[in-house]
């Protein structure tokens, strides 16, 4: 059982370790590349939104007129 705590605290002070070394990206990049996604994912929903009308309008067009 002790084996397997240390093992895990010594995991844990080493993932420490190498999240200091990562290089995070400055708060304004974040801000405006999280603002990008959010109007991207908007605009792709609208799209997939109105094709789906209207294919389903087409389609109920053709069933009827058949």
């Amino acid at each position: 059982m002790k084996d397997i705590l240390k093992k895990v605290a010594d995991y844990l002070k080493e993932t420490q370790g190498e999240i200091k070394k990562v290089s995070w990206p400055q708060r304004q990049y974040v801000i405006v590349a999280t603002i990008m996604v959010v109007v991207i994912v908007i605009v792709m929903g609208l799209l997939v939104t109105f094709l789906d009308i209207g294919i389903s309008k087409v389609v109920m067009f053709i069933t009827k007129a058949i």
